[in-house]
């Protein structure tokens, strides 16, 4: 099956941006989904971890698309002992205005400030910051190369990186057009619709499902050998590839106590098979000289 893929204009898209507001704690991580909550805490918990494997004292950290602050003020609260200080940015103005509400709210304005900013050209000197993050921002963007670059430069030493990956079988049931968290009247053949799409875009970047609706903007879901081959192209040195979670689709509804049972199977989301089929994937690189 092929793919079309509709070329956004760069201002168009960043004019979405600039007044969408993606409301993720209450969508994501505050869901009354379990499933779907699950994946976006277990998107959280384990960029925190593979942070703080990366930070020293009094390090500076760039939250690069940072939304409503959700990762920004987790990296505060976390590594408080380690007197961090956090810099997020986004095009978003919406979402700073509640993720500013947030850091107020939270008493974190002298650990926490939050801009307006693109990230095809963030306002930073070079190597302002000892770790630059990013989770699920990238693939937004007008141009990924552009803004991989971006965090090239302004990293001192390691960069963080989620993107969304398509070889998860809630993925598939995304690309299939349907919800993994809940069962639909598409429920039945969209993991083998988001099957065909991916199997045809064998040799692509990956899968470009658009966004909200909208196709004109850009959401490629990348195979995982294709993130990790632009992020080394870009000058980095991987230091770390894992699945953040191993989501099984429509779990909760089809099995009683199957939350339980996608902890069990989220322990394996390191094996060396198993990193490559996460819903995104989650890698730490260092900054080649």
């Amino acid at each position: 099956m092929s793919e079309r893929r509709v070329e956004p204009s760069a201002d168009a898209v960043r004019s979405f941006y600039r007044d969408y507001h993606d409301a993720i704690r209450d969508k994501r991580l505050e869901s009354p989904h379990p499933l779907r909550r699950h994946v976006h805490q277990a998107l959280l918990r384990t960029t925190l971890d593979c942070v703080g494997d990366f930070l020293g004292q009094d390090a500076r950290i760039l939250d690069a698309g940072c939304g409503e602050g959700a990762l920004a003020l987790a990296l505060a609260t976390e590594f408080a002992g380690r007197g961090v200080l956090v810099n997020g940015v986004d095009l978003s103005e919406p979402n700073l205005a509640a993720g500013l509400a947030r850091v107020r709210e939270a008493e974190l304005g002298e650990r926490v400030a939050l801009q307006v900013a693109d990230l095809e050209r963030l306002p930073f000197a070079d190597e302002s910051f000892d770790v630059v993050v990013s989770s699920h921002v990238l693939e937004h963007l007008p141009s990924f190369e552009r803004g991989l670059a971006e965090l090239r430069r302004v990293t001192r030493d390691v960069l963080v990186l989620g993107l969304p990956t398509c070889l998860n079988p809630c993925a598939t049931v995304i690309l299939g057009g349907d919800n993994f968290w809940a069962l639909s009247r598409r429920s039945p053949y969209a993991f083998w619709l988001g099957l065909a799409r991916t199997l045809g875009s064998l040799g692509k970047e990956g899968v470009d499902e658009g966004y909200v609706g909208h196709k004109d903007l850009p959401h490629l879901w990348r195979f995982p050998w294709v993130m990790r081959r632009q992020v080394e192209q870009a000058g980095f040195e991987i230091l770390r590839f894992e699945a953040p979670t191993l989501p099984i689709p429509y779990l909760p509804p089809l099995l009683p106590g199957g939350m339980r049972l996608q902890g069990a199977i989220d322990r394996l989301r390191t094996a060396p098979i198993l990193r490559n089929l996460g819903y995104g994937s989650l890698l730490a690189a260092r900054k080649l000289r």
